[in-house]
């Protein structure tokens, strides 16, 4: 059986000046794959917001076409101030080549990695006559430790892979929402921070390193390393299975279906859902988990920004989903 050829070739300009393009060659792996569900994943990725990170970049395109056997990938990016292009056949670095200006010390770091000839590296105030006296050593001693980490850690860039947060996130997901998670979602931060921010309020929570605060100037209570968690998830598009699932306790299980039944009566009735979610997330979060007691609401309402209404209203959605779980005991 012969297996087919693909190509995908994706380039965009940014206004601010920035260009991002990539070239993947390889061959289906398998006759049953959702090029829909790949073209909207490249495109949703081509067009989000920055791509100075090579690192992610490859990882995130090997990820969404992982279904293919990767044959050659190309990678550049470019802005104002650097210039860095890469190169697999057969998914073994080729080739590197960057340039990066250092506005600091007003010069600029040129490297070429070519796999059959090794590394060459110049510096822009760097020559034979000045080498013994250049006042910027420590720094450029810094850049070149840098883009030999960097060289290597290119070298070996996998696939997203599901690790066990991710995978316990993925069922909380579903039981809280009764849907599959779309990581490629505009708005699947929001849903997420709010869902395991409610959550906590009930005991349910990924651990200690996932903690919320109030930022200021943010508009809802925000776990900085569940954001990089949902980051890291997205080239997987919607999840819809998983091999090997987490196992959630059964009080866990139950825990979580009935706050999710009671917030979904609550922003289903909403005219606008994610709104409906920040606000039971916020007043939650203010309420420093006391929300069962007698609050003051109107004190609720002045931190929150939410009107007195909306914060009794969250109120008696967790005084409504408590008694639910005390009648499950």
């Amino acid at each position: 059986m012969c297996m087919k050829k693909v190509n995908f070739n994706k380039n965009i300009t940014y206004e601010n000046g920035e260009r991002f393009a990539f070239i993947f060659e390889g061959v289906e792996s398998n006759s049953d794959i959702n090029g829909e569900k790949i073209n909207k994943l490249l495109d949703d990725f081509i067009n989000s917001k920055s791509h100075a990170n090579m690192l992610r970049n490859v990882s995130f395109i090997r990820t969404i076409l992982k279904e293919f056997e990767e044959k050659l990938l190309v990678v550049e990016y470019s802005d104002i101030d650097s210039q860095e292009i890469i190169k697999y056949n057969n998914k073994n670095l080729v080739l590197f080549s960057c340039k990066n200006k250092n506005e600091k010390i007003k010069n600029s770091m040129t490297a070429e990695f070519i796999s059959e000839k090794g590394l060459n590296i110049s510096f822009s105030d760097l020559d034979k006559d000045s080498i013994m006296d250049y006042p910027n050593y420590d720094i450029i001693n810094q850049q070149f430790s840098k883009l030999i980490k960097h060289i290597n850690l290119l070298k070996n860039v996998k696939p997203v892979n599901l690790d066990m947060d991710s995978k316990a996130l993925i069922e909380i997901y579903k039981l809280f929402y009764n849907e599959n998670p779309d990581f490629s979602l505009s708005n699947i931060n929001v849903r997420v921070q709010t869902m395991m921010s409610i959550l906590a309020q009930f005991g349910i929570s990924l651990g200690n390193n996932y903690a919320f605060s109030s930022l200021e100037n943010i508009k809802m209570p925000i776990s900085l390393r569940l954001e990089q968690l949902v980051n890291k998830l997205f080239p997987l598009g919607e999840i819809t299975d998983i091999d090997d699932s987490f196992k959630l306790s059964n009080e866990s299980k139950k825990t979580i279906k009935i706050v999710g039944e009671c917030v979904r009566e609550i922003i289903n009735n909403g005219y606008n859902k994610d709104e409906a979610l920040i606000t039971i997330s916020k007043v939650i979060h203010s309420g420093k988990y006391s929300l069962s007691s007698n609050s003051n609401v109107k004190e609720l309402s002045n931190i929150t920004n939410r009107t007195q209404n909306e914060v009794e209203s969250s109120i008696r959605l967790v005084k409504r989903i408590e008694k639910k779980l005390n009648n499950e005991k």
